[in-house]
Order: C-alpha cells, then sequence, then structure tokens
C-alpha cells in the first residue's frame, strides 16, 4: 500500500509543469544586444520588457537604475538627450553653461517650469507618472531631450555603441520594447526560458 501510494505521488509530480514542480521558480536571465539605425549605433534608444504580470518579482540588478540621475546643460545642449527613470526617480537638472536656463515640459507625464537659474546652480524634478517627457528651454529654444518614465524596474538606455543588457529579467513570453525620440516605439516578443540564460536580441530600427 505503501509503494503504491509512493509510485502515485511520484507519477503526479513528474506531470507537473517545471514552474510547478520547483524547477524554475524564480529562475531569471539575460537580455542584451545592439540597437542600431541603418547599421550605426544610437545612444537614444530606451528598452524595456513589457507584459510582465504584476505576480512576477521586480528585483533587477542594483545597477540597471538609480532613484536620482542628472541631465546637465552644456554647450546649450541638454546632456544625455534621452534619460530613463523609474516612477518616482529624481532627475537635477544642472546648468553648467555660462547663461541662463529655463527647464520645462508641458508633456501630460509631468508639467514643470524651473524659470531662470543661473550658471553653476541645480533643479531637481521627481516624476511620478510613466511616460515620455519632453524636455525643452525657454532660453534655447533649440535645446530638446527626453525623459521615459518607467512604473517597473527592467528597463536601461543603449550606450555609446548602441548597447544594453538587462539582467535579472524573469522567464517566460514577453516583449522587448524599444523608444526612439525619432523611430518612436518598437516592439519584439521574446521567451526566456531556462534559468540563467542570455538572450541577444539586435535591433536595427531602419529595418522592419
Amino acid at each position: 500500500m505503501k509503494r503504491r501510494l509512493v509510485w502515485g505521488l511520484l507519477s503526479l509530480w513528474l506531470t507537473l509543469p517545471a514552474g510547478l514542480s520547483g524547477g524554475e521558480v524564480g529562475g531569471s536571465g539575460v537580455i542584451k544586444g545592439t540597437i542600431t539605425i541603418d547599421g550605426r549605433p544610437t545612444s537614444d534608444a530606451v528598452i524595456s520588457v513589457e507584459g510582465l504580470p504584476e505576480e512576477k518579482p521586480k528585483t533587477p540588478d542594483p545597477k540597471l537604475q538609480t532613484k536620482k540621475a542628472v541631465m546637465d546643460q552644456r554647450d546649450m545642449t541638454f546632456i544625455p538627450r534621452v534619460l530613463a527613470v523609474p516612477v518616482g526617480g529624481t532627475v537635477d537638472f544642472l546648468n553648467s553653461d555660462r547663461t541662463f536656463h529655463n527647464v520645462f515640459s508641458t508633456s501630460e507625464p509631468k508639467r514643470f517650469d524651473l524659470g531662470l537659474y543661473s550658471p553653476g546652480r541645480s533643479r531637481s524634478v521627481t516624476f511620478e507618472t510613466p511616460g515620455v517627457v519632453r524636455v525643452l528651454c525657454h532660453v534655447h529654444p533649440q535645446m530638446e531631450a527626453f525623459i521615459v518614465v518607467k512604473g517597473h524596474p527592467f528597463f536601461g538606455v543603449t550606450d555609446k555603441r548602441g548597447n544594453y543588457q538587462l539582467d535579472n529579467v524573469p522567464l517566460g513570453k514577453y516583449r522587448l520594447e524599444l523608444w526612439h525620440p525619432e523611430f518612436g516605439v518598437r516592439a519584439e516578443p521574446f521567451n526566456l526560458a531556462r534559468d540563467g540564460e542570455v538572450l541577444a536580441v539586435d535591433v536595427d530600427l531602419k529595418k522592419r
């Protein structure tokens, strides 16, 4: 009787999906790649994992993001041009020029106007709502930048070589979303199937 019970429990365990039997519980992987425009790398793309269920763990590598970021104003230019922050993140707008600046935005996710402030000064804005915020300067109309606010921690911005890497992404079938100021939103489906898997997703925004 005991032997029959043991075999019955063993058979039931073998028929369970991996996620229920404990094989992949808490498993995660890495998504990495290069984003280009007609073969040339771009540093202005925001990469994020979308479609994650609410119950999925949200514990990415702390290196992916910080709660505070800096957007400098130098040579009448916002540096970096594209920045990504989590909901609740704060951005310091530093004035490194020898002239006054007046940073503002009329974008729906965050409307603000920092007023005129002098060289060497910095003023801050906290972003509470997900979305894309276009940043301008009242004094210098040619200045333009973008802050992408994400409501989850699985995101990043490409570096100067167009490279990105998202660590500790939960296993499953989701989509990799790319946002670029000139090309808008692009989505690429992916499937992380094994714990520790490193999945390469390269995208040229000029190609479909």
